[in-house]
């Protein structure tokens, strides 16, 4: 029987009758964005932690006080703390932005990648772009928003993935962006994490031939520019680049001495995804409810679309209850909390399947499915290189599972309720993007209170560098404040950290950390590291340098240290000052002492000192 088509009449009243619902939902997916971004913002005034996120801005204001280092993140962040005269809040807020917008491109060029069949309304488009970049904010689950080698490596990748896009064989002004912003991604991920920017150029030279892209004229010229980035960078950090060369080696070497992890045997490994029984379930109901949600907005029954309007409206209301501070309670806070982000991948697949029963896979063009495994396998990539779990890590990158989720809708494009069902993936992931960033914020890394629970003003970095702390956290930094003023000292003062756990304390104090940014301890080879660190230091500078010493830490340095450059622990310092420790600074639940000593040597005494030790060590 030849099937008749619906007339022309009935198509328009059913696409009239969906076109308030369209612009109900554009209007929440806009306003979820706008409310979880406010809400971020809003917080960068609160918290702050003394260990990981005080080593961040510790590199960042001053990079070229260190002569090796594995990561240059802080070179490319050290003209925005300038530029912000190290106003912590500023930061946070510039790096979560900066974030979004470079996913908002991403997401934006993807999906008119993705619907060449169809391309939606621009303010439709946009809608859908914002909410999905929410998902790469989701970096933010354990609250360290300040710029970092994490956010940078993110950030790397964003641009990269979207020069990928652009880029195409035929020479057109877009396409050679498109190979451009490629080198600047690639140089960018090499500042953050050199094992990243390995593993990128590995994913994208299997991307595009299978997408059909290779040119090697172009290719030539995104390389040219990341070498030209790269050099420009050695010689501005370095003067040449056999010295940057040598920092980069002896950066790496530090990690073989710390023992933390990071041979290259350590990074070549495939993690097990151990997810407990409680995280299986999460996940699939997150990614049960999405794929119901979208399909009753697909659906051509009014029953079914109505229902589909109602949870994604229930969608939008969490997202308000959790951004607006009325629902404080943890939707799920496993290890693998990042993982969440994956159920709208999920989601997207299983529609795909179900709506085009299989049929419409065969639909989709090998530029598409090159796409899709390129993002599959890109938070790979930007977890290549850590000690830490791979999915763990990885988790932070969610939004290129998401995106690779979404390229198995492309089939359905055509369709007349393609918008709505897209922006109720936007709106699923603005509510998870939340949920996972949630615990951040009310068990906020190594702090013992929720941000919202801060109130205490606390003076750290440049004008105006006012967080809000808890009460304990205050009266710790108050407390060191007051007692290195009142023995005089003096801000730009050389400070040898041997607490293993504060460096946030020399920074408070307006110190210039010597040896490294974090001396840190707790590693089997971090005496040997910090001591390796001072004997590459100037010998004045080590002879000005006043020590802080935390004697009863779980991870303090051994005092003997400081006999790396000549100093006698016992008889050349003295202690001018003490304080405790608040509880949970570090990560630690007791409080400890820690106090300030001041050197006794003379200059010139203690110059000769350094330089008699440096030359019976050769």
């Amino acid at each position: 029987m030849k099937k008749t088509s619906m007339p022309e009449s009935t198509q328009t009243r059913n696409a009239s009758s969906i076109r308030p619902a369209h612009w109900l939902l554009l209007s929440l997916s806009a306003a979820g964005t706008v409310l979880l971004l406010a809400w971020l913002l809003r917080f960068s005034h609160y918290g702050f932690d003394f260990t990981d996120e005080s080593f961040y801005l510790v590199s960042i204001a001053d990079p070229f006080l260190y002569g090796a280092s594995a990561t240059q993140f802080g070179f490319i962040y050290h003209p925005l703390y300038t530029l912000l005269n190290g106003n912590i809040a500023a930061l946070r807020q510039a790096n979560i932005l900066i974030t979004f917008c470079l996913a908002y491109c991403l997401s934006d060029v993807f999906l008119k990648t993705l619907l060449t069949a169809r391309l939606p309304d621009a303010w439709s488009r946009r809608a859908v772009a914002a909410g999905l970049a929410t998902g790469a904010l989701s970096m933010l689950n354990l609250w360290l928003p300040t710029p970092n080698y994490n956010s940078l490596n993110l950030q790397a990748l964003l641009l990269a993935a979207t020069g990928l896009l652009l880029a195409k064989r035929e020479t057109t002004r877009a396409s050679v962006a498109g190979w451009l912003i490629i080198g600047l991604g690639g140089w960018l991920a090499f500042m953050a994490k050199p094992t990243t920017a390995a593993a990128l150029a590995l994913v994208a030279a299997a991307y595009l031939p299978l997408a059909g892209k290779w040119r090697l004229r172009l290719l030539a010229l995104a390389l040219a520019s990341a070498a030209a980035l790269l050099l420009a960078s050695a010689l501005l950090i370095d003067g040449s680049p056999a010295r940057f060369v040598a920092r980069l080696s002896g950066g790496m070497a530090y990690a073989e001495m710390l023992g933390s992890g990071h041979s290259l045997l350590q990074l070549l490994k495939l993690d097990e995804l151990l997810l407990d029984s409680g995280s299986k379930e999460v996940l699939q109901l997150a990614a049960i409810l999405i794929f119901f949600t979208a399909y009753c907005l697909q659906s051509a029954s009014r029953a079914l679309f109505s229902l589909g309007m109602a949870l994604a409206l229930a969608c939008f209301a969490l997202t308000v209850a959790i951004t607006s501070g009325i629902e404080h309670r943890a939707l799920y806070s496993g290890k693998l909390l990042g993982l969440l982000l994956c159920a709208p991948a999920f989601a997207a697949m299983m529609l795909g399947i179900v709506r085009t029963r299989l049929t419409g896979l065969g639909k989709i063009t090998r530029p598409h499915w090159a796409l899709a495994l390129m993002f599959l396998a890109f938070p790979y990539v930007y977890a290549f290189g850590t000690n830490n779990s791979y999915w763990r890590i990885g988790a932070g990158a969610a939004l290129f599972w998401i995106l690779a989720g979404l390229v198995l809708l492309s089939p359905l494009a055509a369709r007349p309720r393609f918008m709505p069902m897209l922006l109720s993936f936007g709106l699923a992931t603005q509510l998870l993007s939340a949920a996972v960033i949630l615990p951040g914020t009310e068990a906020p890394y190594r702090q013992a209170q929720p941000l919202r629970q801060h109130a205490h003003p606390g003076h750290l970095g440049g004008t105006g560098s006012t967080v809000l702390l808890s009460e304990e956290f205050a009266h710790y930094l108050d407390a060191a404040q007051h007692g290195a003023r009142e023995t005089g000292f003096r801000p730009g003062t050389p400070m040898i950290d041997l607490s293993g756990l504060s460096p946030g304390i020399p920074y408070a104090l307006g110190a210039r950390s010597v040896g490294l940014a974090w001396n840190i301890g707790g590693y089997p080879g971090s005496d040997a590291l910090a001591a390796a660190a001072l004997r590459k230091m100037p010998c004045d500078t080590l002879a000005a340098a006043w020590v802080l010493s935390e004697p009863t830490g779980p991870q303090k340095l051994s005092a003997e240290v400081l006999a790396s450059f000549g100093a006698d622990p016992v008889n050349d310092y003295a202690i001018v000052a003490n304080w405790n420790t608040a509880a949970a600074a570090g990560g630690i639940a007791a409080p400890r002492p820690q106090y300030l000593l001041k050197p006794l040597r003379g200059a010139a005494a203690a110059i000769a000192a350094c330089q008699a030790s440096r030359k019976a060590s050769q």
